[in-house]
């Protein structure tokens, strides 16, 4: 279908997320190409393409320089947030949580994740995989990481029942004491798109974090992705 013929609203969506698919491509600083360029790659006016690229300058995504042209903005400064699972967060939301189990096996640990868990390389590590519900919605995709002998006799099942984190502190008396965690802007790829329910490229966030018990014990790493129209972040901050 000719693009000129797409109504202007499908229009500027389609513009938008071929625009934060390419942004995704380029690291902090990267210049983006002219808009002359732009314009003629994704098929719209200028005025079209301007429209988009001030919206997501106001966002923080991109910033422009007079006479120089529109670069990829740095990334988000990193700040704690509390702990909190997801089921947790979703019932004092007042939504109902709910999990579905994608994948769970043992993996050999290799040097990253090796690192981020403080275990040897080649460790057995459990790996589990969960498209994270809120009252049916989809609402986040999340790979969570568990030293296999922290955890002997581990049964994904209960997950899609209840909390990891209320698990390990009820089964193997695993309380955890806080995370390091970082969050960053991104956009979902095909597969991760039709999990979430939305169109390809659709901006996300992504939260990396790293949980220690009481004992100080790194317990969990987890990678997650969040719909960035049905998720936010606040983060108080004091002087």
């Amino acid at each position: 279908m000719d693009s000129s013929l797409l109504p202007r609203t499908d229009k500027r969506q389609k513009l938008r997320q071929g625009l934060l698919a390419l942004i995704a491509q380029h690291a902090a600083g990267a210049r983006l190409p002219t808009e002359r360029e732009l314009s003629e790659r994704f098929e719209v006016a200028r005025e079209t393409l301007r429209h988009c690229l001030r919206e997501l300058e106001d966002e923080g995504v991109l910033h422009r320089r007079q006479g120089a042209g529109t670069f990829v903005s740095a990334q988000p400064v990193v700040k704690e947030a509390r702990l909190m699972s997801f089921s947790e967060e979703m019932r004092q939301r007042g939504l109902v949580p709910s999990s579905r189990l994608l994948s769970c096996g043992t993996v050999q640990a290799g040097a990253k994740l090796a690192h981020r868990l403080m275990v040897m390389p080649g460790s057995a590590v459990v790996e589990i995989r969960r498209l994270r519900l809120a009252s049916q919605e989809p609402m986040a995709l999340e790979s969570s990481y568990l030293a296999a002998e922290r955890v002997p006799g581990f049964d994904p099942a209960v997950l899609e029942r209840g909390s990891l984190y209320e698990l390990l502190e009820q089964r193997w008396g695993l309380q955890l004491r806080g995370a390091r965690q970082q969050i960053e802007a991104t956009v979902l790829s095909r597969e991760e798109a039709e999990l979430l329910g939305v169109p390809p490229f659709f901006p996300a966030l992504v939260i990396e974090r790293t949980s220690t018990s009481t004992t100080g014990e790194v317990i969990e790493y987890a990678k997650s992705l969040y719909r960035a129209d049905r998720y936010r972040f606040e983060i108080n901050v004091s002087r």
